[in-house]
C-alpha cells in the first residue's frame, strides 16, 4: 500500500504513572508514544492512507508497536527489526498542562536508522513525509536518514511537514535552531514557547512571517489552551481549542497534526482541517496517554 502521509522517527512504548500507587509503589500502565508515530495513528484514524519509517527492536516491545500499527490500518512494510538493539520506551507522569518525560531510549534500535535504510520509492509515492525535531534529535544517522528524505520528497513534488517538537534534553538549541532552519518544510507546526525559544520572536505575526517567508505553504501555530492559528500567503485565522477535560497533555500537539494533514489532504481547507484537528487534540487529553484517547473520525465529523 502506497501511504499518503508517511511519518518518519522513532515510535516508543509509552509507560504512564497512574495517579494512585498499588501496594504503596507508583504503578503504571503501557501505552504507545513517539511524537510522529502518534501523528501517524491520529491521521489514520482519521482515515487517512498512512505508513511509518523506522526501526525498531527484535522485541516483545518491537511487536506490540508493529501490532498497534496493523490495528490501525498503518504501513509498516519498510520499518526494520535490527537484532540486539532495544526498543525505545517512555514514562511519563501525566499532567494536565505540562510534560514531564523520562526517555529510555539511547542506543535504541530507531537511533542507528540511516540514509541507506531509506525506502525512496514510498518516500517518492507519499503525499506528505512527516518529521519533527524529536526525529532529528535522536541521533546523528537519523537525522541524515530524515534530511535525506526531505530531499528525496523534494525531489518528487512529495510535501514536507515538520512539527518543531523542541526537545532540549535531546539536543542544544543552537543545534536544534540551525538544522531545523535547513528543513525544506511546506507545512510547519510550532508552537509558542518554541518560537521564543528557538527564533527569539513573541509577536504571533513576527513567527507566521519568519515562516512563511522562508517557503512554508502552511504555518499552524499551536498555542495549547487558547487553540490555534493557521496561516497560508493569503489569510490568518484563529481557531479556538474545543471543549476539553484536560487530564494528561501528553500527545495532544501530535495528534494535532497527524488530524491536521489528513482532514487537510481531505478537503484542502487548512481552517476546516484545524478545527476538526483541535476536537482531535482535545479529545487525546481529555484522557491517559498519548495514542489511547485519541478519538476516530466518526466522533469527529458527527459533531461538526
Amino acid at each position: 500500500m502506497n501511504a499518503d502521509i508517511l511519518g518518519i522517527g522513532e515510535p516508543l512504548i509509552e509507560m504512564v504513572k497512574l495517579p494512585h500507587p498499588i501496594d504503596g509503589r507508583p504503578a503504571y500502565v503501557q501505552g504507545f508514544g513517539g511524537d510522529t508515530s502518534t501523528a501517524i495513528v491520529a491521521a489514520a484514524r482519521q482515515g487517512a492512507k498512512t505508513g511509518y519509517l523506522t526501526a525498531l527492536g527484535d522485541d516483545m516491545f518491537g511487536e506490540a508497536i508493529r501490532a498497534l500499527w496493523t490495528r490501525e490500518g498503518i504501513d509498516h512494510t519498510h520499518v526494520l527489526t535490527r537484532e540486539g538493539d532495544p526498543t525505545g520506551v517512555c514514562f511519563i507522569d501525566p499532567d494536565p498542562a505540562g510534560r514531564r518525560f523520562t526517555y529510555a531510549r539511547r542506543g535504541s534500535a530507531a537511533s542507528f536508522y540511516s540514509p541507506a535504510d531509506l525506502p525512496e520509492d514510498a518516500i517518492a509515492a507519499a503525499k506528505v513525509l512527516h518529521l519533527s525535531g524529536v526525529t532529528l534529535a535522536i541521533s546523528p544517522t537519523m537525522r541524515a536518514a530524515a534530511l535525506r528524505a526531505c530531499d528525496i520528497a523534494r525531489a518528487s513534488g512529495t510535501l514536507v511537514s515538520l512539527d518543531l517538537n523542541h526537545r532540549p534534553r535531546l539536543w542544544s538549541d543552537d543545534l536544534a535552531r540551525e538544522v531545523l532552519a535547513s528543513v525544506p518544510a511546506d507545512i510547519v507546526f510550532p508552537s509558542d514557547d518554541e518560537a521564543e525559544r528557538l527564533l527569539g520572536l513573541t509577536d504571533t505575526d513576527a513567527v507566521l512571517d519568519h515562516y512563511l517567508e522562508r517557503g512554508a505553504r502552511i504555518v499552524a501555530l499551536k498555542r495549547g489552551a487558547e487553540g490555534a492559528i493557521i496561516a497560508t500567503s493569503d489569510t490568518r485565522q484563529h481557531i479556538p481549542a474545543a471543549p476539553a477535560t484536560p487530564v494528561d497533555s501528553a500527545g495532544a500537539g501530535d495528534s494535532f497534526a497527524g488530524a491536521f494533514l489528513a482532514y487537510w489532504l481531505e478537503t484542502a481547507d487548512p481552517h476546516l482541517a484545524a478545527t476538526r484537528a483541535a476536537k482531535v487534540a482535545a479529545g487525546t487529553v481529555s484522557g491517559l496517554g498519548a495514542v489511547e484517547p485519541i478519538p476516530r473520525r466518526k466522533a469527529i465529523i458527527d459533531n461538526d
